[in-house]
């Protein structure tokens, strides 16, 4: 875990400097940065309700004094799981200056070609009252935010096989980088609902209309995207709020907890699979994502979680030999 935490720290200091470098304002971000992480700490502690229950589970699951030597690992994912989103935030809301808004227009093409002629959000649209907004934005907002947060925690505290903890650990946090950074660089846009104000266009007015007779301002998610296009309008730097679609973090992070769920127990697995597919439809419902951005974070954690099974499963093959080999020398030395 202390390799997990060290990597997490890199990352921080690389997206401290990175935002510095682009903004040419490196003692506010430092102080920003010490805000963010005050009230990421505070949140933390309002979440201790969720995690409470998770060390319980563990103390149970695990035995007290299993339990109690965890405690240093947790300690350090609790810390690395507050400074994660800072990291993350400082390189979202810098990648239009570092590559300028130009996927949408062909990442909106493969997705209606993809689904026959017909963009996505069409059928949410038809298969959910308008007045389910407010519905949605709890599991988009408020439920994602807390699996978002404490998931490493939870693992740690409650998970007896290390091998599975750690390749866990890794693939959460590596997700935010590889995926909602850099892969988020690589294919710098906004998602349909911001399509038309970026590029001037009416390729989404229809949407625009479904959302506004759902009364989309009234809810959390419309207060959220209005926030978001102020900021990217205004230009500067605050963190949280950042655009970028592709791909899309929240079905990395539902996915991610998917995966854990039906390694953990098959009777959690519709569980798991229930939030992927609520998290899919309410980012395609919202305009926030293109169905493009859902399947490839989808893909993406189940072939990186594979990967890094089968890289654990054959460190812990080698471990065993090297234990077998020495055991047969202890012996013939005998």
């Amino acid at each position: 875990m202390t390799l997990v935490f060290r990597a997490v720290l890199l990352y921080l200091f690389a997206a401290l400097a990175t935002a510095g470098w682009v903004y040419d304002d490196f003692v506010r971000l430092t102080r920003d940065a010490m805000v963010t992480t005050a009230a990421m700490g505070r949140l933390m502690l309002g979440m201790g309700v969720f995690v409470l229950p998770a060390v319980l589970i563990g103390v149970i699951a695990l035995g007290g004094r299993h339990l109690l030597r965890r405690a240093a690992p947790l300690a350090l994912v609790s810390i690395a799981a507050v400074l994660l989103p800072i990291g993350f935030s400082f390189l979202k809301n810098a990648i239009p200056n570092l590559v300028p808004y130009y996927a949408d227009p062909a990442l909106a093409a493969f997705d209606n070609w993809l689904h026959f002629g017909t963009d996505p959000w069409v059928w949410t649209h038809e298969v959910v009252p308008a007045s389910w907004g407010r519905a949605l934005e709890i599991f988009y907002l408020n439920i994602w935010s807390v699996v978002a947060i404490i998931f490493p925690i939870v693992v740690v505290a409650t998970e007896h096989d290390d091998a599975r903890m750690m390749r866990y650990i890794w693939l959460f946090f590596a997700s935010w980088l590889v995926l909602g950074n850099l892969t988020a660089l690589a294919g710098s846009s906004v998602g349909p609902v911001y399509y038309d104000r970026l590029l001037g266009t009416e390729r989404f007015t229809d949407l625009t209309a479904a959302l506004a007779a759902a009364g989309i301002e009234q809810t959390g998610i419309g207060q959220v995207q209005a926030a978001l296009w102020r900021r990217y309008e205004g230009g500067g730097l605050d963190l949280g709020l950042g655009i970028s679609a592709f791909p899309s973090m929240h079905l990395a992070v539902a996915t991610i907890l998917a995966c854990y769920l039906w390694e953990r127990a098959k009777w959690l697995a519709p569980l798991g699979l229930a939030f992927v597919a609520i998290i899919f439809f309410v980012s395609l419902w919202s305009g926030y994502h293109y169905a493009i951005d859902g399947y490839a974070s989808i893909l993406a954690v189940i072939f990186a979680n594979r990967a890094l099974a089968r890289r654990f499963a054959r460190q812990e093959n080698e471990r065993m030999l090297r234990n077998a080999a020495a055991s047969q020398l202890l012996h013939s030395a005998r």
